[in-house]
């Protein structure tokens, strides 16, 4: 199963979870086009749930949760502040819109690219009024 959250969910959640114990996300499927096969997909291989966060590394607010098997595209890669089982990388998850660290992420032997710029700057402000990355250039 592929995942997708509508917008504003990913902040929604963030805002919710701030100082609590986070939920699940609310997702929905969502199945891939005939012309994204540059597109890299990872499959959540962590159990029971992989933490997505506002920012890469585990001292990032969780704002979603993802089930094992359950799938998101994967747009790029960055060393974060935290090593996951000796991995540093963590992947950009646009269904999602937050980081993931890559030892919980499977991307069947695809390379995942650096990102040339900071996918979603504004979780550095920590707006959350409104979907963080709703308005980032793409």
């Amino acid at each position: 199963m592929r995942i997708a959250l509508t917008l504003g969910a990913a902040c929604a959640a963030a805002v919710l979870t701030a100082g609590t114990a986070a939920s699940t996300a609310a997702a929905t499927a969502a199945t891939p086009a005939d012309n994204d096969r540059g597109v890299i997909w990872g499959t959540v291989v962590s159990g029971p749930d992989l933490k997505v966060r506002d920012r890469p590394g585990t001292d990032g607010a969780i704002v979603a949760k993802l089930p094992h098997g359950s799938q998101d595209r994967v747009e790029c890669a960055v060393k974060g502040t935290t090593v996951v089982h000796g991995n540093a990388d963590w992947y950009w998850l646009t269904g999602v819109r937050g980081w993931v660290s890559a030892a919980y992420v499977d991307t069947h032997g695809r390379h995942v690219p650096s990102c040339s710029a900071d996918p979603c700057p504004q979780w550095r402000d920590r707006d959350c009024h409104h979907d963080p990355c709703a308005n980032r250039d793409r």
